[in-house]
């Protein structure tokens, strides 16, 4: 079994010899992603960043028994990889570079690799099989909607699959002639599992033996994939928790949210999180359900116990729709006390009964977080995700204000000591936040955010300049009334700026001149670079770190 850790202080890849109980690492630099494995091959086959942040890699493979490590792509020049699906023999990946994208496809471990379509820069290869290369993306360019692509490899078809307009569907895997995927085409909201017979051309819902799956109603579909027995297994998602299913029957599990499964051996492992509660690999017996933790990773006490309460509530923004929201209490602050509202990041993303190394920092530094699920954010259904496309940083802005007011009314947050932190998106959000509403707020960390978005589409690369326009949904003249450079004046209350300096989503260079306007303003601020690391700050305990450093030493003076 492999899995990524940061174990050792920087995120990489371990095997877990699960006959032997013995776990050793297997990169020796931290990996961007990986493929799913095979149980027919060594090899793991992963991507590599060698832009030293900038998120270009190559892809390579590595043998579990012998550790010998394979370059995958060769000649072909380092790009933003965002997909990769491998069959045990070949390996398929979506590629992109400023000037071009396309999809590629070689063998491991002497393939030469050979570009098998050029595509746009926003698709996702999720699997390799047979005759056929899938995945998904905006096919149809409308930002309301993702399809399916197939890529027969006898005739080089490049098929462009929906089984309805309009309707979002993802995640394809391929089994013998079929293709399985995950769509909300019958409800444009809700998520289910689907089949495309690629010979007939028909769709097809997937059934199940048992009703369980049913019952529980996920809204979205988090993972699925079949056991070594070829049962199919789904991980399901309802108000930030998650289920496991087999056949449709819900196999019980630890309560908050499962990212991955395997089931192998009359065992289901699972990668399970919560709130409180770092990542986790388990076992559970499908017969007896027991479960057995077989990586550890127990916090100390002194840590573990500043947590506290965990609330899932639902508030009102200003035009009556219901925001999701997590609360995550500090057991040792009074409440009303002091509050970071927490945007978090995507904005396709969403804040879950899952482990935030960002919100547990925070709670540990001694406030009380509130966690809003923005309209735009995933987990809520289709519908409610569309709801910020071409209004970034206007109704999504707004629900952020609104929980700050809630959390206030709530008797959570004093109203005098409630600052916004975010990362990402959520440093953009902060950003536009303290410029547009300044009176709201004591204070700001804004983590690798957008400052100026005409700007970062002309610094942006196929991939992320698609991005901004699926987010803008083509309405590119937004992008100056959406920037918070053009209210940096209104800024009143301290910010610090934390930017990584290879960041290629939200490039550095946008937001040195945001802050050097501050300075000719007048304004407080802090400006933090973290050198030599990209916008996925996580993948390195000791930057990740520094953000941490840098916003407790900021909150300690402006919010305590």
């Amino acid at each position: 079994m492999v899995f990524g850790s940061t174990a050792e202080g920087v995120y990489n890849l371990y095997a877990l010899n699960l006959s032997k109980g013995e776990t050793f690492k297997i990169t020796k630099e931290p990996p961007h992603l990986y493929a799913k494995t095979s149980r027919i091959s060594p090899y793991v086959v992963y991507t590599l960043d060698v832009s030293k942040g900038f998120e270009l890699v190559k892809l390579y493979a590595i043998n579990l028994n012998t550790l010998e490590l394979v370059d995958v792509s060769r000649e072909v020049p380092p790009q933003r990889v965002v997909g990769v699906g491998f069959d045990g023999v070949r390996v398929a990946w979506s590629g992109s570079t400023k000037e071009a994208a396309g999809i590629y496809l070689t063998k491991v471990p002497d393939g030469e690799p050979e570009l098998i379509a050029k595509t746009k820069g926003r698709e996702f290869v999720t699997d390799v099989s047979g005759n056929y290369i899938v995945g998904f993306g905006h096919l149809r360019d409308n930002p309301y909607s993702m399809e399916i692509f197939v890529i027969d490899l006898k005739s080089n078809e490049f098929k462009v699959v929906t089984p309805k307009e309009g309707s979002t569907n993802t995640s394809p895997r391929i089994k013998d002639n079929d293709v399985f995927f995950v769509s909300d085409f019958k409800t444009l909201d809700k998520e289910r599992l689907y089949s495309f017979n690629v010979s007939s051309e028909e769709f097809k819902d997937v059934t199940f033996e048992s009703s369980d799956l049913i019952a529980y109603d996920p809204t979205e579909i988090v993972n699925y994939g079949w056991s070594d027995a070829g049962e199919l297994w789904v991980i399901g998602k309802r108000d930030g928790r998650t289920k496991l299913f087999l056949n449709g029957r819900e196999i019980p599990t630890p309560k908050g949210f499962i990212t991955d499964a395997d089931l192998y051996e009359g065992k289901a492992y699972i990668a399970f999180s919560s709130l409180k509660e770092p990542p986790k690999i388990a076992s559970v017996d499908l017969t007896s359900g027991e479960v057995k933790v077989v990586i550890d990773n127990k916090l100390p006490e002194e840590i573990s116990k500043k947590f506290g309460e965990v609330l899932f509530v639902r508030f009102r923004s200003f035009d009556g729709l219901e925001i999701p929201t997590y609360v995550l209490k500090n057991a040792e602050v009074s409440a009303p006390g002091p509050t970071v509202i927490y945007p978090h990041g995507g904005p396709w993303s969403e804040v879950a009964d899952s482990w935030s190394s960002f919100i547990a920092a925070l709670t540990v530094l001694g406030y009380h977080v509130v966690a809003p699920n923005f309209r735009g954010s995933t987990g809520y259904g289709e519908s409610f995700r569309k709801l910020d496309l071409g209004d970034p940083g206007g109704g999504d802005l707004l629900d952020v204000v609104y929980a700050r007011d809630w959390a206030v009314k709530a008797g959570i947050a004093r109203e005098d000591s409630v600052c916004i932190v975010g990362y990402s998106y959520g440093g953009y959000m902060t950003f536009i936040a303290m410029t547009k509403y300044p009176d709201l707020w004591r204070c700001g960390v804004a983590g690798a955010g957008v400052t100026d978005w005409r700007e970062d589409y002309e610094l942006a690369d196929a991939y992320f300049k698609k991005f901004d326009e699926i987010l803008f949904a083509g309405k590119l003249e937004l992008f100056e009334e959406r920037s918070p450079i053009t209210y940096v004046e209104n800024t009143k209350a301290p910010i610090c700026i934390i930017h990584p300096q290879n960041d290629s989503r939200c490039p550095l260079k946008p937001v040195m001149k945001f802050a050097f306007k501050l300075m000719e303003l007048g304004k407080p601020f802090e400006l933090h670079v973290v050198p030599e690391i990209g916008h996925a700050i996580s993948l390195d305990n000791k930057s990740l770190l520094k953000f941490f450093i840098y916003t407790g030493m900021f909150l300690k003076k402006h919010l305590t």
